[in-house]
């Protein structure tokens, strides 16, 4: 091997290690990428729940693509007694209703 290739960043970081080694570095490549994807998918979750929480029964339509007069005030109803649940948890500020 030449001298100037020993001193490249690719061979002091990958090259001067023995087949084994890269061998047991290669094998932790897939842990690596599944730890990173469910932790990525339980922060994106988490950040859909939130955006979605009072979103309700939108994916529930008639045949003519309208939701039916029941649907629409099963949905009022949903979304008030979401709002009602919340109420209690936010924070009071003087001079507000």
């Amino acid at each position: 091997m030449a001298e100037n290739e020993k001193g490249t960043l690719w061979y002091r970081l990958w090259d001067h290690r023995s087949q084994r080694e890269k061998k047991r570095l290669r094998s932790l490549v897939p842990w690596i990428l599944y730890g990173a994807f469910v932790f990525y998918g339980i922060i994106y979750l988490s950040i859909l729940n939130t955006v979605n929480r009072e979103k309700t029964g939108t994916a529930v339509k008639s045949w003519f693509g309208g939701d039916s007069e029941e649907i629409i005030q099963a949905r009022e109803r949903e979304e008030s007694e979401i709002k009602e649940s919340f109420k209690l948890l936010r924070k009071r500020v003087s001079g507000g209703h």
